[in-house]
């Protein structure tokens, strides 16, 4: 109810706000300075500041002058003490229910153990508000009625990193809270009892790094900071929690991945992207605005990982994208797949695409055999990804096609995921076209996928993705799809409840946010997808821009869509390795021989299950490993295909597929 209340309170102080103007001003956003921000930037006065393109080392591959074509952002370069800005507007702003303000900076110091106000409207001892840093610890003080209230970060930042700083305060029936942000992450929060009168006024000038002493009029000014100053904000509202707690990529484009374009004119009322999150109808699990947004990208798949780095499991989630611009025009870059940290939202790689598929739409992407397979117009190819060299960390690489692993497929191949070594597609289809169907490609040894569908599944129209989950009621068939305008929808299924001849109802359906793509399921069953309504082309096009916004890749948990909890234990994760476990001959005719070798006291099930999960064969139940050491499973009875032996040792799975011939 809260979340609920303070949002429509935000809604209620932007639209009282907004007929006020001050010299021309809307009052959404107070203050923006963006270096090189022409007709978008609030009117400074610089002193010994250059402003220009500004090309981190790791991304001059994609954003140098003849590289993958992404644009560097804009910085101000600063050097302290010589270095100043200060807004030229002096008007103060009249607030009616006292202090609501989000305060933004975005940097990189260039010098350790600074000390250095980024952001502020005080002057000398003045009331007002300072963003600043003591010792690289960020830190944000609020002054008011004789009385300083501070909050620091847990740490210092990182020297030559990027960081994003936010301040929200806010004052509500005798409540002053405050609360510091570091990259999405709160690190500190305060409420005050006391009374401010009201009106309060926010005053002018600001300055940007930079202290001031003197008159209003007239301020001396000393620099602070030396860095790189890529953008500061000051809203006339507390933004919401959708925004302030995101994480960011770190994509290197403007605001290191957070939305640029809705941006306006500061004399323009337009909304601006905060203010249109859409708050979700699931719980969300985790949340990262979307790479790559700022560079006209459109996300379409999505794929999970787990990597052990240093002995520790890292979840990654990939997501493909392809180019268009705000008029429309397609295939001018190549399209790309994007690794991130599935904890963190940062970009650890960018793959750009050098195969068959190199400019498609990239609808569906999925992960197997250490390779990304990528679908789109009836094609479906596999890229093996480059093991991670975390002593030459490339951010950008070109990823090349297995000659091999490219097939053509009855499918549209409009959306892909993997599940027990078998690639599942389908299609997306409206009203107007043929039926849609979901189509199972069995992926051989070497991860190579077989031409020749072993199941197809009739579904439903309009659908984006797909993925398969082993849960603790069967094997789960999750399909999303955009029901309408502003809501989407996942529809889950059992998979031995679906039909080769008829569209079977969904045994449960969640609603989601709308822009819905492709899912991907990580081990601990969090379900992880993208929403394409958080790109410019949607957003800004010409005619038909959408007023659904929901920009984020994100996850929500198992809960939400399996009915049950999941272990987050990553070291009890049904994964293989607990057990060496052996399978031969591999394919066979008739007999298979499975070898277990290690955790000899450990109660172990043998059983085989074929593509639809069920189980064909118990070759053993609560048995010692010890005593088993290899059992055989006569086939000779079951139909030739793909099939699993699951070793079950309590703790894990150990999953194998295996090929019976004729």
């Amino acid at each position: 109810m809260y979340k609920v209340f303070r949002c429509a309170l935000v809604m209620v102080l932007f639209a009282l706000s907004a007929g006020h103007e001050a010299s021309g001003q809307a009052t959404a956003i107070l203050f923006r300075y963006l270096p090189e921000g022409g007709e978008l930037t609030s009117s400074v006065i610089l002193k010994d500041v250059e402003e220009g393109p500004f090309i981190d080392p790791v991304e001059f591959a994609a954003r140098n002058p003849g590289g993958w074509g992404m644009k560097a952002p804009s910085s101000a370069e600063f050097e302290a003490p010589a270095s100043t800005i200060r807004s030229l507007e002096t008007q103060d702003f009249s607030q009616p229910f006292g202090p609501q303000m989000t305060a933004e900076v975005w940097f990189r110091g260039q010098e350790a153990i600074q000390t250095s106000t980024l952001l502020s409207n005080r002057i000398s001892e003045s009331e007002g508000f300072t963003i600043g840093l003591e010792n690289d610890v960020p830190f944000v003080e609020f002054a008011i009625q004789n009385s300083t209230f501070r909050l620091d970060a847990d740490g210092p930042l990182e020297l030559d990193k990027n960081a994003w700083v936010a301040a929200n305060i806010m004052y509500w029936q005798g409540t002053l809270t405050l609360r510091l942000f570091v990259d999405g992450v709160q690190h500190a929060a305060a409420e005050e009892q006391l009374s401010i009168p009201s009106p309060y006024s926010i005053s002018h000038p600001v300055m940007v790094g930079s202290s001031a002493t003197g008159d209003v009029e007239s301020p001396t000014l000393t620099g602070t900071f030396t860095g790189q100053l890529f953008a500061a904000v000051i809203r006339g509202y507390s933004a919401p929690d959708e925004y302030l707690t995101s994480g960011i990529p770190h994509d290197g484009s403007a605001y290191f991945g957070m939305p640029a374009y809705h941006d306006y004119p500061l004399d323009n009322q337009r909304l601006p992207a905060d203010l249109r999150i859409q708050q979700s109808p699931v719980e969300i699990q985790k949340r990262f605005f979307l790479p790559y947004t700022n560079d006209l990208y459109i996300p379409q798949g999505t794929a999970t990982n787990v990597e052990e780095i240093d002995g520790e499991e890292i979840p990654f989630v990939y997501v493909s994208y392809y180019h268009r611009t705000r008029q429309g025009t397609i295939e001018l870059q190549h399209s790309i797949v994007v690794e991130m940290n599935a904890r963190t939202g940062l970009v650890r790689r960018t793959f750009r695409l050098m195969g068959q598929l190199g400019y498609s739409h990239a609808g569906g992407i999925a992960y197997s055999h250490d390779a990304i397979y990528v679908s789109s117009s009836s094609v479906i190819e596999r890229y093996p990804l480059p093991q991670w060299d975390a002593s030459n960390p490339l951010k950008y690489v070109d990823l090349e096609a297995d000659v091999n692993g490219t097939i053509q497929t009855p499918s549209k191949a409009s959306f892909i995921s993997a599940f027990r070594d078998t690639l599942w597609v389908g299609d997306y289809r409206t009203s107007s076209d043929t039926a849609p169907f979901l189509f199972a490609h069995a992926l051989d040894e070497n991860g190579r996928p077989n031409p020749q569908p072993a199941y197809r599944f009739p579904i439903t129209r309009r659908i984006q993705g797909v993925d398969l989950f082993e849960a603790p009621q069967g094997t789960v068939v999750v399909l999303s799809r955009n029901r309408s305008s502003s809501t989407a929808e996942l529809l889950r299924y059992r998979l031995d409840a679906l039909s080769p001849t008829s569209i079977v109802s969904p045994d449960s359906t969640v609603i989601m946010p709308h822009g819905i793509e492709d899912l991907s399921f990580l081990p601990d069953g969090s379900l992880w997808t993208n929403s394409e309504s958080g790109t410019d082309y949607y957003q800004r096009k010409p005619s038909g821009g959408w007023s659904s916004y929901y920009p984020f890749v994100y996850s929500i948990p198992a809960s939400s869509i399996l009915g049950t909890t999941v272990s987050t234990k990553l070291d009890e994760l049904p994964r293989s390795g607990n057990l060496d476990v052996g399978v031969f001959p591999n394919p066979f005719v008739d007999r298979l021989n499975i070898s277990l070798n290690g955790g000899a006291d450990r109660l172990v099930s043998i059983f085989v299950v074929d593509l639809l999960g069920r189980r064909v064969a118990t070759l053993a139940e609560g048995k010692r490993a010890g005593d088993i050491g290899t059992v055989t499973w006569n086939a000779g009875e079951v139909p030739a295909g793909m099939y699993f032996t699951v070793v079950n040792d309590g703790f894990r799975y150990t999953v194998k597929s295996v090929i019976h011939t004729n």
